[in-house]
């Protein structure tokens, strides 16, 4: 490849669409494609004690198809490689600090993890709570990926995170303050049932505006199962973090309120029917808590769910103290695990302890495909069972699938599954072609708004002929909502009559208010070479923050080709790549700019860049300090770092660069590697 050139900005929003729309969007399952008619499922066999049967062979299995026996045409058995433990003398930072750059190469097998705070967690549960979602996020293997979300947006304010394997965002989405249920202690309002002073306020719903009847909780999880269910070969699982579960109408409801009616107010938190009618809520339960099965039954997805309440007594149940109550909780809870074939972890003060026996669980499981009975695309719903022919096993599977079907039209986007083109709306990005991506934030001058410099890496085969090649780049918000996106069309031509391998860069920027997205990139250079990837990126507020730094952008030469060749030049004079490996005779310089706030004086900065092997060990050290006057524009001052490439032993290291007034404190990290001669 010898250059890279922008085309003209044609009316491409209609044309990337259309186009990439024409192949299945990522993490479609083959059952679900017009023309495939093989169908997949992924079967974990359990024996008695909850633990995997291994060794089973194709002839072990028995699939039946609307009752009728189907061939076994794939079988394909899955090892699920378990976290990586610690070891001595290795670096913490290799296991616990992400790469800055994410990549496309995601392994086809592995887990699913949702790890959902239902909105029944109060002040004193939150300690356990995180306890238990902590070990969940310890317990993660190389290839699994997890998601945090929470069932209500108005019962708790937590920031979700979509799926992801870096566990320092995981642990900062569960570690992250959120709003929690609330007392109902004695008084006019107090339910009936209420004993101790410690209820729940309003455990059924219905003064409460965001989860009426706490049908929220059947939705979120419903919502959530339609949007991994078209990912194959994966394990997939919620972790319900909980202290109440409601399916039914209780019967021994809060008959003692006064009626509260309708406001005229959409937004009161009193809505709904009289609170002293029971059975309102009935109908609508059960539609929720049908279409919740049936989802998770087509997802083949599991609930497991923990208690964070520890051992129940009289003084903290959450459901009044009485033993009616209690059995009540109890009752709930294990009903949510039962209808999905997960279990539940009740009624003890260690509930991340079963954490580990739970993810044992899908350590091993198997990939089973046969051909579909009916592979018209007709929307037709056709029951699966699978059995094996050992004796004291238990065997779970999806219950169905929908001839031609996809996922639901008109699905709200939810954090595991954001509103987007088809080009990058998987669960999991699509591999056609090898890409890597890194996300970069710098503050605008006189805006409250910031610039990411995205720089997406492309691996492709050229044939020796120029072609077009469409790049969409769009952020979504914490809720997975669409807030800003770039379309870009790129000629990239090669004067190789061979063709081969090359590799060449295309550099997008959004503009985005402060705050943590999403960032999906998709690539369209033609049919069957369509992919996408997907990494996070949060946006400082730089006008307001005390001491904060932009992202890290590394510059290397030998460059290789990038379009447009002025993305970036108002924001940083390196240009950037999103390699990170990197020969001994290659020259690498690293660019970050520091910044303070606005509207303060301006005053001098320490920076300390460091240099960490995978043994620990500070191969480089420099401090560099920053007077006040390198603060200029939007009090921002520009720091770069030729890194010492060529005085490096090949192998992994972390650059960490600090920046710090006083007891402000400023990090950003950037791992790179160093290739043999």
């Amino acid at each position: 490849m010898s250059r890279l050139a922008l085309f003209p900005a044609t009316a491409f929003a209609t044309l990337v669409l259309s186009q990439v729309q024409q192949g299945p969007p990522p993490g479609t399952a083959p059952t679900l494609k017009v023309g495939i008619d093989v169908v997949q499922v992924d079967a974990s066999v359990l024996d008695d004690k909850r633990r995997p049967v291994r060794g089973l062979t194709a002839a072990d299995f028995t699939v039946l198809e609307d009752g009728k026996p189907r061939p076994v045409t794939v079988f394909n058995p899955i090892e699920i490689e378990e976290h990586p433990p610690r070891l001595d003398g290795v670096a913490s930072w290799v296991r616990d600090v992400p790469p800055d750059v994410t990549t496309n190469d995601v392994k086809p097998e592995g887990r699913l993890v949702v790890i959902m705070f239902d909105w029944s967690i109060r002040f004193e549960d939150q300690v356990l709570a995180r306890k238990i979602a902590t070990a969940a996020v310890d317990e993660l293997g190389p290839g699994d990926l997890a998601a945090v979300v929470f069932t209500s947006t108005s019962s708790n304010a937590g920031i979700p995170q979509n799926f992801t394997s870096d566990r320092s965002r995981l642990l900062a989405a569960i570690n992250r303050p959120f709003a929690v249920a609330e007392h109902d202690p004695f008084g006019i309002l107090a339910d009936a049932r209420n004993h101790n002073g410690v209820m729940l306020n309003d455990p059924e719903g219905y003064e409460s505006g965001g989860c009426l009847c706490r049908l929220c909780v059947l939705e979120t999880i419903g919502r959530v199962a339609d949007a991994v269910r078209d990912v194959p070969g994966r394990r997939k699982s919620v972790l319900f973090i909980g202290s109440y579960f409601r399916s039914s109408e209780s019967l021994d409801g809060p008959t003692s309120l006064r009626e509260v009616k309708r406001p005229k107010d959409p937004a009161s938190p009193l809505v709904g029917t009289p609170a002293d009618r029971p059975g309102y809520c009935s109908a609508q339960l059960k539609d929720a808590r049908e279409k919740m099965m049936r989802a998770t039954s087509l997802a083949n997805l599991t609930v497991d769910v923990f208690d964070p309440v520890g051992l129940e007594t009289t003084g903290n149940s959450p459901m009044g103290g009485g033993s009616t109550g209690q059995v009540e909780r109890r009752d709930g809870l294990e009903v949510l695990a039962d209808l999905t074939g997960g279990r539940a972890v009740i009624n003890t003060n260690a509930p991340e302890a079963h954490v580990p026996e739970v993810f044992a669980e899908s350590h091993s499981y198997y990939l089973l495909g046969f051909p579909s009975g009916d592979p018209a695309p007709n929307g037709r719903f056709h029951k699966i069972e699978v059995k094996v022919n050992r004796p004291g096993v238990s065997v779970h599977t999806r219950a169905g699938y929908y001839a031609g079907e996809t996922r639901p039209a008109g699905l709200k986007p939810i954090v595991v599954s954001p509103d987007a083109s088809a080009a990058i709306d998987g669960v999991l990005p699509r591999t056609d072609v090898p890409l890597r991506v890194n996300a970069a934030p710098f503050a605008l001058p006189g805006k409250p708004e910031s610039a990411v410099a995205i720089v997406l890496n492309v691996q492709q085969r050229l044939t020796g002929q120029s072609g077009p090649v469409k790049v969409l780049a769009a952020a979504f918000d914490r809720n997975g909502r669409s807030v800003a996106s770039e379309e870009q069309t790129v000629a990239v031509a090669s004067h190789s009559r061979a063709g081969g391998d090359t590799s060449y860069e295309v550099l997008s920027r959004l503009v985005l208010a402060p705050g943590r997205y999403e960032i999906r990139v998709g690539l369209d250079a033609g049919p069957g070479r369509r992919a996408s990837v997907y990494t996070y990126v949060d946006v400082p507020d730089f006008a307001r923050q005390p001491l904060s730094l932009s992202g890290i952008v590394l510059g290397v030469l030998p460059a290789v080709g990038s379009a447009p060749a002025d993305a970036f030049r108002d924001i940083t004079p390196v240009i950037p790549t999103a390699r990170r490996e990197m020969a001994a005779t290659d020259r690498a310089t690293a660019f970050l700019r520091v910044y303070q706030d606005a509207k303060a004086p301006l005053l001098p900065a320490t920076v300390t860049a460091r240099i960490t092997d995978t043994a620990d060990h500070i191969v480089f050290d420099e401090v560099t300090e920053l007077a006040a006057d390198r603060f200029t524009g939007n009090h921002g001052a520009d720091y770069r770092l030729d890194l010492p490439v060529g005085r490096l032993a090949s192998g992994e290291y972390l650059l960490t660069i600090e920046a710090a007034q006083g007891e402000r404190l400023a990090r950003r990290g950037l791992r790179f590697t160093v290739r043999p001669p």
